[in-house]
């Protein structure tokens, strides 16, 4: 029982190796597009690093068949070993940084643990070897399996998305970028920006940025969000005028990562922190460093107070749009 239970880790080992294989393609192409370093927190340089975890992703891909000689279980089991070991560091690592002070979360959870879970579930299965035949139509079973690797795989990001995004990178920086979000016709701003909002005004009073930058773009109603962004923070905040930047023409989140880099060359801003919900903060730090713009993300404080009805469900759907979001970005923004 046992042994057949080891063999639920199939799928998410399967999905973690299409995952590297798809990034060691990416990092051929551009080194910068790697995201091999979310989970493997070894200091080489890339491609190095990526070919490094390819060698994982290829052992994790072998059929059964390969595995039944013992000497291919020993070579394929040492690899997952290997690298559950180095999946580990990466574990302490993230440990020692925040016991640092280099961030903080109120979710201590790397996604490099889960990682090792799959490793550790993979290496298990693998020492256990036995061929079993299936019991299903090969029809039915195909279908079993592959949703079950694109459910893993889906998983695989929604973790990511959670485990970074609740992390706080703030530091001190020249600026904090504030991406817009919906403004009502009547001039309201919604939750979701008013929580971006008051989360920069509060970086700029504890000193850590002396500049905002709102970035946003014209809704369908004529209204800008930048301009009632800053009205905002400058109303309700205290933010002197003169410390904010408009963006008018973020309207993407792509946009702002290019938009505010070419603000931050103007005014040769060194450092930049992002602040936007925890389930958008993965994507927009790959955007950024993707568009040049190195940042640091810091997610709103809106759960410091009751979330208002609804909110739980809200939150389900954008991260669930993240998650969907997320691999698409991945392999197919450059």
């Amino acid at each position: 029982m046992l042994r057949r239970l080891f063999f639920l880790t199939r799928a998410p080992g399967i999905a973690l190796a299409i995952f590297i294989l798809f990034n060691l393609v990416l990092t051929l192409e551009k080194a910068e597009l790697s995201l091999a370093s979310i989970w493997l927190a070894v200091p080489l340089p890339e491609p190095e690093l990526s070919i490094l975890a390819a060698m994982l992703g290829l052992a994790l891909l072998l059929p059964h068949d390969v595995l039944a000689p013992a000497w291919a279980r020993w070579a394929v089991g040492g690899t997952i070993c290997c690298f559950l070991i180095l999946a580990g560091a990466s574990v302490v690592q993230f440990y020692y940084h925040l016991h640092l002070g280099m961030f903080e979360t109120d979710l201590p959870v790397p996604f490099s643990l889960l990682v090792c879970f799959i490793l550790l579930g993979e290496f298990v299965r693998v020492s256990w070897f036995r061929k079993v035949e299936p019991k299903l139509p090969l029809p039915a079973w195909c279908f079993v399996n592959v949703s079950a690797i694109l459910v893993s795989f889906f998983l695989l990001f929604v973790v990511y998305i959670v485990t970074y995004g609740r992390a706080d990178f703030r530091e001190d920086a020249d600026a904090a970028v504030i991406l817009g979000a919906k403004v009502y016709d009547d001039g309201r701003i919604s939750d979701a920006l008013r929580a971006r909002l008051d989360t920069g005004v509060e970086l700029f009073h504890q000193g850590a940025v002396e500049y905002l930058i709102m970035s946003g773009g014209v809704g369908n109603n004529g209204i800008s969000e930048p301009q009632e962004m800053a009205r905002y923070a400058f109303e309700q905040g205290g933010v002197p005028l003169s410390q904010i930047f408009l963006d008018e023409e973020g309207t993407t989140t792509v946009a702002s990562a290019r938009n505010c880099g070419r603000i931050a060359r103007q005014n040769e801003f060194e450092g930049l922190l992002v602040v936007s919900q925890y389930f958008h903060c993965a994507r927009v730090k790959m955007i950024f460093d993707r568009a040049g713009t190195k940042c640091r993300t810091v997610p709103t404080c809106a759960r410091q107070n009751a979330p208002p009805r609804g909110m739980l469900a809200r939150e389900g759907f954008y991260l669930f749009r993240e998650a969907v979001a997320f691999p698409f970005y991945f392999l197919y923004y450059r």
